[in-house]
């Protein structure tokens, strides 16, 4: 992909990088007929819960405990959100925004998230990254994280985005995306002792470095994004009918999933508020 005046100014001011040119180059070679959209429904859910527990199993993330699912008590929440990507209409990756009060990367970084530098600013947490390994793998796993970036960018219009990664992938996530280590690697004890990363993306810089700079022209962010192949990616974020229907979790199906999880009786039921 052609580096423009307008590609190289937003890789100036820090907004782009040349690996993140490289990696819409990727994501624009993918074979059609691959779609990533929110769950719609509670089978939908359990099918990319699946996905994430085998995926993190394989990986060695976790261990096997002989059930089929991850608990994420994050996506108990209404206001998160758990995306599925689809290849010729199998689940086969899935990416999540976790929107609370409480953050599952707090259990670990409290008081890294706590600190004077994010008091009032709105953050999220993308988590629950599994991608079937293919051939074209790699570049699901690229196309997930820039469409959720994309919508918490331009129309969550949040602040941060947080992750938390496992330390030896750091460096790819600094140099190919928005991301900075917040943190030193500390030992998850729900993730076999990982030496794990808690990463952010001041989101909030780049969306003020493209609206305000007048350098950009009249719809900056537009330019930038068709520059780089995203277009599509932002108007169909952007379309009210890419949420409409969208699956939120309920009591039910809570203790539903928590079961699956292996979790005891009653375990927690939707998170309100």
């Amino acid at each position: 992909m052609a580096k423009t005046n307008v590609s190289r100014k937003a890789i100036n001011d820090g907004i782009l990088n040349t690996r993140t040119i490289r990696i819409c180059s990727i994501i624009n070679k993918l074979p059609p007929g691959i779609t990533i959209e929110p769950a719609r429904e509670f089978v939908d859910f359990l099918k990319g819960m699946e996905v994430v527990y085998n995926e993190y199993v394989s990986n060695g993330i976790i261990s096997n405990k002989k059930k089929s699912f991850l608990y994420n008590e994050g996506l108990l929440n209404p206001e998160s959100k758990l995306f599925l990507a689809r290849y010729l209409g199998e689940v086969v990756g899935t990416i999540s925004i976790i929107k609370h009060h409480t953050l599952p990367c707090m259990k670990l970084f409290n008081d890294e998230i706590n600190s004077p530098e994010f008091y009032g600013r709105s953050c999220v947490e993308v988590g629950t990254l599994s991608v079937k390994k293919s051939a074209i793998s790699d570049g699901i796993v690229f196309k997930l994280y820039m469409k959720v970036l994309i919508y918490a960018i331009f129309v969550e219009k949040v602040d941060d985005v947080f992750i938390q990664v496992k330390e030896k992938a750091a460096d790819f996530y600094v140099k190919n995306f928005l991301f900075e280590k917040v943190s030193a690697p500390k030992i998850h004890p729900d993730y076999q002792e990982l030496q794990t990363t808690l990463l952010r993306a001041d989101v909030k810089k780049v969306r003020r470095k493209i609206y305000e700079q007048k350098s950009y022209g009249p719809l900056g962010w537009i330019r930038v994004l068709c520059e780089l192949g995203l277009l599509s990616e932002y108007k169909s974020v952007n379309d009210v009918r890419f949420m409409k229907d969208r699956y939120v979790i309920c009591d039910k199906d809570a203790r539903v999933y928590s079961y699956l999880c292996g979790m005891e009786s009653g375990a927690p039921v939707a998170v309100r508020g």
